[in-house]
C-alpha cells in the first residue's frame, strides 16, 4: 500500500478512536449522572447504550484498525522484500567491480597476450554466468576476425575459426559496431553456421565489438552463450559494456606493441645490412686508397688530416701515425694555397692547385693537389690526391735550358 494511502489511514483511525471515546465519556457520565439523580428510567436508558462502545470498537477494529495493521504488515513486508533486493542488488554489482578489477588486471599483467585473454574469457563466463565466451581479434588486412581465446571450450577452434566481417551474427556486430542480444540467435535471420564453431548446444548469445573511439579502430570482439533463454540485467549490460572497453584498449596496445617489435626487427635489419654494405664498401675505398701510386689524404672541413695511404707517408717522409696529428695547412710551404682551396670546395667545387711540400727531413717537393668534398656516415670529409711532379718540373727545367742553348746557337750562326 502506498504511504499516502497509510498516512490518510492513520488520520481517520485517529479521528474514529478519538470520537469512540468521546462516545464511551458521553454514556459512562449520563449513567453516572442519571444515577445520582435516581432517575430510573434516564439511568435504564443509558445503562442500555453501555453495550454499544464495545460493539463500535469491535466495528472499529474490522474495518479501520485490522486494514490498517494489515497495511502496515504489507507495507513492512514490501520493504523487507525491497531491501532483500537491493542487498542482492548490492552482492551483484559488489561481483561485477571485482569482476571489473579481475579481468582489467588480467588483461593487463605480464604474460602472454594469448594467456590473457583466456583468463579474461573465464572471468566474464564466471560474472555474467555464461557456458561459453569467446573473444575474436580483428584482422585489419584480412578484414577478418579470428577466434583468439575461449574459457576452456573448444579450445581447437581457436586461431582455425575466421569469420568475415559482415557474415553472420559476429560478422554484423563487427561490420555495424552495435551490441546484440539474441534469446534465440538460431533463428535470428543474421545467423549462419561458422565451420568449426559448434554453437547448436546454445540458445541465447550477447556479442559486444570491441572499439577503440579515440581513433575510430576496431579491434575484435566479445561474445557469451548461454544454453538456456537468458534475459540479460542491468547490471551484466553494464558489466559486459564496461569490459568491453578496457579489453579494447588492451587489445590495441598489445597490437601497437607487436608493430614496434616488428618495425625494430625491421629497423635492426636494415641498420645490419646496411653497415654490412657501409664495412664492405669501407674495406674496398680503403683497399683502393692504399694500393693508389698517387698519395691521398682524406682531411676534416678544417684541414685535419683523419686518413692518408702509404703513398702519402712516403711522400711526406712523415709515419702515418705522424700524418693522423697534423693539419694539411702545416705541410705546406704556402698555407694560403690550402687556405683558397678550403674557400673553393666550401662553394661546392673540385679543385686543383699547385704548391710545394715540406717533408719530414726539411726538403721541399713540387707538388699538384686535386680536391673534392665528400660525405661519409653522414659527415662531410674532403678527399685530397696530391702528385710529386719533381719529375715534370726537372724534365720542364731540361727543356727551357735546351731552348736557350738552341737560341744561342741561332744566335751564333746567324739563323
Amino acid at each position: 500500500m502506498p504511504q499516502s494511502g497509510l498516512k490518510q489511514r492513520r488520520g481517520t483511525l485517529i479521528l474514529l478512536i478519538s470520537l469512540l471515546m468521546v462516545i464511551a465519556v458521553l454514556i459512562g457520565g449520563g449513567v453516572g449522572y442519571f444515577a445520582e439523580r435516581k432517575d430510573q428510567r434516564a439511568f435504564l436508558l443509558s445503562l442500555s447504550l453501555v453495550p454499544l462502545i464495545p460493539l463500535l470498537s469491535y466495528i472499529l477494529y474490522k474495518k479501520t484498525i485490522f486494514p490498517y495493521v494489515r497495511g502496515l504488515e504489507d507495507s513492512n513486508l514490501e520493504l523487507h522484500i525491497k531491501q532483500e533486493e537491493l542487498l542482492d542488488t548490492k552482492d551483484d554489482l559488489f561481483i561485477k567491480f571485482l569482476g571489473i578489477y579481475d579481468a582489467n588486471h588480467a588483461a593487463n599483467s605480464p604474460r602472454l597476450f594469448s594467456d590473457r585473454l583466456t583468463e579474461v574469457a573465464d572471468i566474464t563466463s564466471r560474472v555474467m554466468e555464461a557456458d561459453a565466451c569467446f573473444i575474436f581479434i580483428y584482422d585489419k588486412k584480412k578484414d577478418e576476425l579470428s577466434l583468439a581465446a575461449t574459457n576452456g571450450v573448444q579450445v581447437g577452434a581457436i586461431g582455425r575459426v575466421r569469420i568475415a566481417l559482415g557474415d553472420g551474427i559476429e560478422g554484423w556486430v563487427g561490420r555495424k559496431l552495435d551490441p546484440l542480444m539474441l534469446k534465440d540467435f538460431h533463428a535470428d535471420a543474421r545467423f549462419q553456421e561458422t565451420p568449426g564453431l559448434a554453437l547448436d548446444d546454445y540458445a541465447s548469445s550477447y556479442c559486444l565489438p570491441l572499439f577503440v573511439y579515440s581513433n575510430d579502430a576496431l579491434v575484435g570482439l566479445m561474445e557469451v552463450f548461454y544454453r538456456k533463454i537468458k534475459n540479460f540485467t542491468d547490471e551484466e549490460i553494464n558489466f559486459f559494456t564496461t569490459l568491453s572497453g578496457l579489453l579494447s584498449t588492451t587489445v590495441q596496445n598489445e597490437q601497437m606493441q607487436v608493430e614496434l617489435r616488428k618495425m625494430n626487427i625491421e629497423l635492426e635489419q636494415w641498420i645490419s645490412e646496411k653497415t654490412e654494405e657501409f664495412r664492405a664498401s669501407e674495406e674496398r675505398y680503403r683497399t683502393l686508397v692504399e694500393n693508389a701510386s698517387e698519395s691521398i689524404f682524406l682531411l676534416a672541413e678544417n684541414g685535419d688530416v683523419v686518413f692518408a695511404n702509404e703513398q702519402a707517408a712516403h711522400l711526406s717522409g712523415y709515419a702515418k701515425y705522424d700524418l693522423l696529428h697534423k693539419n694539411l695547412l702545416d705541410l705546406f710551404i704556402d698555407p694560403a694555397v690550402t687556405r683558397e682551396m678550403f674557400a673553393e670546395l666550401l662553394q661546392g667545387r673540385q679543385v686543383f692547385r699547385h704548391g710545394e711540400l715540406w717533408k719530414a727531413n726539411g726538403s721541399k717537393v713540387p707538388v699538384a693537389i686535386s680536391a673534392v668534398r665528400l660525405s661519409l656516415m653522414g659527415k662531410q670529409f674532403i678527399q685530397s690526391v696530391v702528385h710529386d711532379v719533381s719529375s715534370e718540373a726537372r724534365l720542364e727545367k731540361l727543356l727551357k735550358e735546351k731552348d736557350r742553348e738552341i737560341a744561342s746557337l741561332k744566335g751564333r750562326l746567324g739563323l
